[in-house]
């Protein structure tokens, strides 16, 4: 039989990688995002949003505005390549339907912008 090379990248169960660690920045970067939405604050989202990104981060945090928000949750943390993805739920005292939405963070000169960010109050299994 020929030699296939090294076997051990063949055969048998294949090792499952380290998972990388997410950098503090991109928490930090996230948490000051929640406090901007739960706050309301169109014109912080704004500054952290890129032109394409712009105008559903604003769209956040006016979905927030008139709530007291005093619950909010990083549910997970996806990376893609250089990207973070951050999918995120507020919730008020009052009960009402909880904000649920997603971002993707990325860097740009040196900070971390918001380049996409949806709203999935209406389509999570979180909102039931």
């Amino acid at each position: 039989m020929p030699d296939l090379g090294n076997r051990a990248n063949v055969m048998g169960p294949q090792p499952i990688a380290h998972r990388a660690e997410i950098p503090s920045e991109v928490i930090a970067a996230a948490q000051h995002i929640l406090d901007l939405v739960a706050r309301g604050d169109t014109a912080g989202m704004e500054a952290l949003a890129i032109d394409r990104a712009r105008a559903d981060a604003v769209a956040l945090a006016k979905a927030s505005s008139g709530r007291d928000i005093n619950d909010k949750d990083i549910a997970a943390i996806a990376r893609t390549n250089k990207h973070y993805w951050i999918k995120a739920r507020l919730g008020d005292a009052s009960g009402a339907k909880p904000i649920v939405f997603q971002m993707r963070l990325g860097e740009s000169d040196g900070r971390w912008m918001i380049w996409e960010a949806m709203n999935l109050t209406d389509t999570s299994p979180w909102t039931r």
